[in-house]
């Protein structure tokens, strides 16, 4: 514990992360926003509550779409930017989610937006969503096997002498594979419990007490450590580890670039906060080579964040914008949109009083602007200020 007690005195914890957020004397220094490489426009967008919306993206910059709840934003950027992109790309990814908690009002997948024309949408050769939903709905989903991290590491395993000497190939140290599994809990490493008039919950195994292999498996090491424990590493502790594991070692470093260097290559997805899950997502995305102008649609990104997980969140939203491709987020947070290129403010209400464009613009033009509920709270946060 770094602290308790009156919240002033959290201004004397020197090792607090929370400590700078709290009392910073003064805003975020001005960017100058960066200049789009193109348009993207939707015209006449009708679906819930936006009707006959003419809506324009910059692309190559950082887009915050914001609004009151219920004003939209998930409508436009979620549902109907998702589907005019696919549709152009002819990609056969699922849908843009309609069961996700938000502030549009879905009626089911069939709904569709009508639109009367688009432009632009060629400029754009992949689209990337971002969200907080989990890797995984049970133990056997973790952060290794979700990066492609832990095929590297199978590698390491089936290429040991004990291992060759037994005829172990990479498929052995799979806890999806019979052969190596422990056979009490399927290689999940937790059994699940029903509890009466309660949720089901997961025990450790009673047989491999969570080391989700057999003894014969557990037998084989690599530099002291059999596959169990490499999987009980943190990231930061693999990557010293793995440092001459090539594939290895560059999806560690993703995993540390987004502030996930605490977490154990085997957690399972159900001990994983949404925030997590998505950083998660977003290093899966960072290592792959990218090829082409990529769109990046993420759903209030930030939202159970603390402010520093929010700093490396953005830090990392900002170098693919630098990489030449476009950001668009829904967003709540002030200070991010303050960060933001361009802002795109629905409103000015929820539900029937919502649904139109109110202001757009740089941070700046929109903290000005007359009649948008956001504004005042963004000049706050120093937007009102010239960033040109």
């Amino acid at each position: 514990m770094l602290h308790s007690g009156p919240v002033a005195a959290l201004a004397h914890a020197e090792h607090s992360a929370t400590r700078r957020f709290l009392f910073a004397a003064e805003p975020p220094p001005a960017r100058t926003p960066r200049t789009p490489t193109g348009t993207l426009t939707l015209h006449g967008v009708t679906l819930h509550n936006l009707r006959d919306l003419d809506a324009a993206f910059p692309l190559g910059v950082f887009t915050a779409v914001t609004g009151v709840s219920g004003s939209g934003k998930s409508t436009l950027v979620t549902r109907v930017l998702a589907e005019a992109v696919q549709d152009r790309l002819g990609a056969a990814a699922a849908r843009p989610d309609t069961d996700e908690p938000g502030d549009d009002h879905d009626t089911g997948p069939a709904v569709r937006a009508r639109l009367t024309a688009t432009t632009g949408l060629d400029t754009v050769d992949r689209l990337v969503r971002v969200d907080q939903k989990p890797i995984g709905r049970t133990p056997r989903s973790n952060l290794a096997t979700y990066t492609g991290l832990f095929d590297a590491v199978r590698k390491v395993f089936a290429a040991t002498e004990e291992a060759r000497a037994r005829g172990y190939t990479a498929g052995r140290f799979s806890f999806n594979v019979p052969a190596g599994r422990c056979g009490t809990c399927q290689g999940e490493g937790f059994t699940a419990v029903e509890l009466l008039f309660l949720p089901g919950t997961y025990a450790p195994c009673a047989d491999c007490h969570g080391a989700r292999y057999n003894p014969e498996t557990l037998q084989i090491t690599h530099r002291g450590r059999t596959i169990a424990d490499v999987l009980g590493l943190t990231v930061d502790d693999a990557a010293e580890f793995l440092a001459d594991v090539p594939a290895a070692a560059r999806s560690l470093r993703t995993l540390k670039d987004v502030g996930l260097g605490y977490l154990r290559l085997g957690q399972p997805a159900t001990e994983l906060s949404g925030g997590e899950a998505q950083r998660i997502k977003l290093a899966a995305e960072l290592q792959r080579a990218r090829r082409g102008h990529t769109l990046y649609l993420l759903d209030e990104p930030t939202t159970g964040l603390h402010p520093a997980d929010t700093e490396v969140l953005l830090r990392q939203l900002h170098g693919l914008v630098d990489a030449g491709n476009t950001v668009v987020v829904v967003e709540h947070d002030m200070g991010v949109v303050a960060g933001a290129d361009h802002v795109i403010d629905l409103g000015p209400g929820g539900g029937a009083e919502g649904g139109r464009i109110v202001a757009a613009g740089t941070p700046a033009e929109v903290a000005a602007a007359p009649g948008s509920r956001t504004a005042r709270y963004l000049a706050r946060y120093g937007a009102h200020r010239d960033r040109s």
